[in-house]
């Protein structure tokens, strides 16, 4: 029987910088500070459950550290030992757009929102996926949906953060 535990996690991203391009054009630099603190993660009386934990952990911490591809190899790791682990394809997919990988970023960033939509650090960085390969209604959706939810989680600065660039969006 699968249940979920609350594990806590290093907070993701950190501070980062985020300017992909969108229809050739360089957005501005869109700083956010998420406020995640707690993941729910797949636990079961598997033993791999507590290294897929670790794996989780170490991949947060490399993409703090802005060391993307390492990131990816690890939530590879995770993706193997737990399928359906919204947040290992949630940082692998961030890792990807951060890489300007948007393709293989927003493929990820699907199936985060597939499993658990309600995270919405998924739609905001699949609204910067969409946006940089041209999608700009999807990404604008995205970063829509990416808003509500940080206003929901409280997170004021965040939710502004993502209008910022659905109108960056629709200026462009």
């Amino acid at each position: 029987m699968k249940g979920l535990k609350t594990v806590s996690a290093i907070a993701l991203l950190s501070f980062m910088v985020i300017t992909p391009r969108v229809n050739a054009q360089t957005l501005p630099e869109v700083n956010i500070k998420p406020q995640i603190e707690r993941m729910q993660v797949e636990s079961s009386p598997n033993p791999d459950s507590d290294k897929a934990v670790n794996y989780l952990r170490q991949g947060f911490s490399l993409f703090q550290n802005k060391n993307y591809p390492e990131a990816i190899e690890v939530f590879n790791e995770v993706i193997k030992i737990q399928p359906n682990n919204q947040y290992a394809y949630l940082g692998r997919g961030a890792s990807y757009v951060l890489l300007e990988q948007y393709q293989q970023g927003k493929t990820d960033l699907d199936k985060s929102i597939e499993i658990d939509s309600s995270i919405a650090y998924s739609h905001f960085f699949r609204g910067i996926a969409n946006g940089a390969l041209g999608n700009n209604n999807n990404a604008i959706t995205d970063l829509e949906t990416a808003a509500k939810l940080f206003e929901k989680d409280g997170e004021t600065e965040l939710a502004q953060t993502s209008r910022n660039v659905i109108e960056q969006l629709r200026n462009a």
